[in-house]
């Protein structure tokens, strides 16, 4: 009796094992799925940061067209870099104001950090076509790998957004300006009518 215990209880834990393994093996799968997608994402997101930050700097004279063309490597990484400079607004925001001091006023400066011009625009390109092979037939987004892809609209979204922050703080630049040059105008003119009419009166 005790030998026929021994053998029959070892078989219900075989066959528990044995029901767990394909559920452990699909677990493992899928873990794994997800943490290629979540490394794609990363990648998606840290590029277009990437991106986006290049690109500023080359708006803000930070550095040179050649410099932010040497922080990709990849043929497929200066595509997108070139195509991303190529979709966004050129001087998107326009002077209203003043930049330089006048009279006892204040100038109120353009913002230069997403204003691309057409000249850096262009200087980016004829650099690059001149030191890679890439050409205008070789541009285009569809050829992009689809994580460059994904990169480049985040990009876009991202960049668009920071030049829609900047343009609504520079007009409340700007019309603060305003404001100070109306309040100043409108005192000086009633220091002038105090003195003339003074002066009238002593006159008289």
């Amino acid at each position: 009796m005790a030998e026929e215990k021994g053998t029959v209880n070892p078989e219900p834990k075989l066959n528990k094992v044995l029901e767990k393994t394909p559920e452990t093996s699909e677990q493992g799968s899928s873990d794994q799925t997800i943490d290629i997608s979540a490394n794609q994402k990363q990648f998606e997101t840290d590029f277009a940061l990437k991106l986006v930050e290049t690109l500023i700097s080359v708006n803000n004279d930070e550095i040179s067209a050649f410099e932010a063309i040497n922080r990709f490597v990849e043929k497929p990484e200066i595509c997108c870099f070139i195509l991303f400079a190529r979709s966004v607004p050129l001087n998107p925001i326009a002077a209203i104001y003043p930049e330089g001091a006048f009279l006892i006023f204040r100038g109120v400066a353009v913002p230069k950090s997403v204003n691309l011009t057409e000249k850096k625009l262009s200087e980016m390109e004829e650099k690059i076509m001149a030191s890679h092979d890439i050409s205008n037939e070789n541009l285009h987004l569809l050829d992009l790998p689809p994580e460059m892809l994904n990169a480049f609209e985040i990009a876009v979204t991202i960049y668009n957004g920071k030049a829609e922050k900047v343009r609504t703080s520079y007009l409340a630049a700007v019309k603060n300006a305003k404001s100070q040059v109306i309040e100043i105008s409108a005192a000086a003119i009633c220091v002038i009518i105090i003195i003339t009419t003074a002066l009238a009166v002593l006159v008289n």
